[in-house]
């Protein structure tokens, strides 16, 4: 060992500072990329959630754990896209800033940029195989839990105070000026509902919610008015009455289906459903996918200050959605066993590695010591 590595600790290590710099250029640019496609979907996915909780599809106890559950499940697929995108946008930048020629009459040529990229690439494809073994199934399993909690949950429990709350079957109109934060208490019920023909109306001071002996759960109405009517006509019924019980109609169905996603990895290893299969060829694949895409990044990089450091943006999220449309129709039909598990979803992997062959010769990042010997020749 010289000196002068001795000296550099990084140098003994083979970490160069052009290699730092550019892993640093890249993660600061992919962690920017991955933050703002996180806020576009989250603010896209806040205003679905919210759309489901004033329609009285969610409570009040599971929207932020079903809201946590979803960015969980979406994170583990914009890590590929940001990290592309990232890379893209990182290199582009050095190109545009002639920093990359620079690196080039210094000596400094594409295996090296190759090796700062295996550098981040690696390391988060394998974060994002880890998670999709482990973290995706554990995801979609709380999911179940909490889509089933949802369907078991009474129907009194959706309902909010100060607005006018619709029964799930659209067939009541209810408003309440005040609930307690258990929702068994509420206070000044109106109610409306049509039955045979007739309109019924309660005004009510007070309404609790009670279950019965047998299990079945009421609205126990308290110190109230119920009116009988047709609308438009004078002939109506009012009945005051000390309490009265309606019905609390239980969910049709309390349970919620086991998704496929929601399996362990060794439970997919030991099973020959294709479909089981086509989920754990798409927990390996992924990962795989990524580094292979990320890679396509280098040549599509290339600009010139004149180009601009989006000149290539285009093409490469065209390139990715081939790419990810490609592994898509693979892993379907694997479930379909038009193709079977041992070939999975490799072809496209290998249309991949083809075009970033192609990539990497068309812009002049291999074989150029080639064309440079039959030159002198």
């Amino acid at each position: 060992m010289t000196r002068s590595q001795c000296d550099n600790p990084a140098m003994s290590f083979g970490i160069t500072i052009i290699d730092r710099y550019i892993v640093r250029e890249v993660i600061t640019t992919w962690l920017a990329v991955l933050f703002v496609l996180l806020i576009v979907v989250i603010s896209v996915e806040v205003v679905q959630f919210l759309k489901w909780f004033l329609q009285g599809d969610l409570t009040t106890g599971t929207v932020l754990p079903l809201f946590i559950n979803s960015q969980l499940k979406v994170i583990v697929l914009l890590i590929p896209i940001s990290l592309f995108l990232g890379v893209l946008l990182a290199l582009s930048r050095l190109y545009m800033d002639s920093e990359m020629t620079a690196m080039m009459s210094g000596g400094i040529g594409p295996k090296q940029w190759f090796r700062s990229m295996l550098m981040v690439t690696l390391p988060i494809s394998l974060m994002v195989l880890v998670m999709m073994l482990y973290m995706r199934p554990w995801v979609a399993l709380q999911r179940a839990e909490i889509n089933s909690e949802i369907r078991n949950v009474s129907i009194i429990s959706t309902f909010a105070s100060g607005r006018f709350n619709r029964s799930p079957d659209g067939e009541a109109v209810i408003f309440m000026e005040d609930i307690s934060k258990d929702g068994k208490t509420m206070n000044n019920i109106f109610q409306r509902f049509n039955k045979d023909g007739s309109t019924h109306v309660d005004l009510a001071r007070a309404a609790r919610n009670v279950r019965h002996d047998t299990g079945l759960d009421y609205m126990l109405f308290e110190k109230g008015h119920h009116y009988i009517g047709v609308p438009g006509e004078s002939d109506y019924q009012i009945i005051e009455y000390a309490e009265y019980g309606v019905l609390i109609p239980a969910p049709k169905d309390r349970s919620y289906p086991l998704r496929v996603q929601a399996l362990s990895t060794k439970e997919l290893w030991n099973s020959d459903n294709p479909e089981h299969k086509a989920e754990l060829d798409w927990r390996i694949t992924l990962p795989v996918a990524t580094l292979i895409i990320v890679m396509m990044a280098l040549p599509l990089s290339q600009t010139t200050p004149r180009g601009g450091r989006y000149s290539k943006l285009a093409l490469g999220i065209l390139l990715y959605l081939i790419f990810s449309n490609l592994l898509g129709v693979g892993k379907a039909w694997i479930s379909k066993g038009i193709v079977p598990y041992w070939i999975g979803t490799s072809w496209v992997h290998v249309l991949g590695v083809i075009t970033l062959y192609i990539l990497l010769r068309r812009s002049g990042l291999i074989m150029k010591k080639n064309r440079s010997a039959a030159k002198h020749t």
